[in-house]
């Protein structure tokens, strides 16, 4: 009897494994799949978008937002893109309600400084400034921090909501120079495994 009762206990436990297991499984499926219907969307997006612009266009397509979905970072062909694969500025753009929709421009200057990916953040510099990035469906997330490497500058530290390029919700914070280095959210990924964007032609 107790044989038997342990043997109904076991079947159960191994029946309610088995369904966790498969909506586990059916979850991760799903997202796959919407995952590959994104990179799948950026493709013909960036596509059309060089037929429209007549320009040479680069893209790169990276995991950088809060759900760990796909996101496209898109630049024009110059100079600098001839002889590298990796670019100081992009229009980055997100997949939200099966659709691209932009996000924000991301600007770095100088070669010193190309877009760097680390975690779920795309990161850009400028020799006083730098700037992280983080998309969620529609929206993107930035961060900022300024001022500091300039003699008797003020330095600060800004967040904002932005939504097709318009900011909102803006919060702006004085800091110390030592708090602005500190904060350089460039040079820290850079220095703790980020890594540069690489773009491809678009074919």
């Amino acid at each position: 009897m107790f044989k038997k009762k342990m043997s109904q206990q076991g079947l159960a436990v191994f029946l309610l494994f088995s369904v966790v297991v498969s909506m586990l499984g059916g979850s991760l499926s799903v997202k796959a799949a919407g995952k590959e219907k994104c990179r799948m969307l950026y493709r013909q997006y960036v596509k059309q978008q060089q037929k429209k612009s007549k320009k040479k266009l680069y893209y790169a397509i990276v995991n950088a937002s809060e759900d760990k979905m796909p996101v496209l970072l898109v630049t024009s062909e110059d100079e600098w893109m001839m002889t590298n694969k990796n670019a100081i500025r992009a229009s980055v753009y997100s997949c939200s309600d099966g659709k691209v929709v932009y996000i924000t421009d991301m600007q770095s200057t100088g070669s010193g400084y190309p877009l760097i990916k680390k975690g779920k953040y795309i990161f850009s510099g400028w020799h006083h400034s730098s700037q992280r990035l983080m998309v969620s469906g529609p929206k993107g997330y930035m961060e900022s921090v300024d001022g500091f490497g300039m003699e008797n500058a003020k330095c600060h530290k800004q967040s904002w909501v932005v939504v097709n390029g318009r900011k909102k919700n803006v919060a702006t914070k004085k800091i110390s120079e030592k708090k602005a280095n500190s904060l350089d959210y460039y040079i820290n990924a850079y220095g703790s495994g980020g890594n540069e964007i690489v773009f491809k032609k678009v074919k």
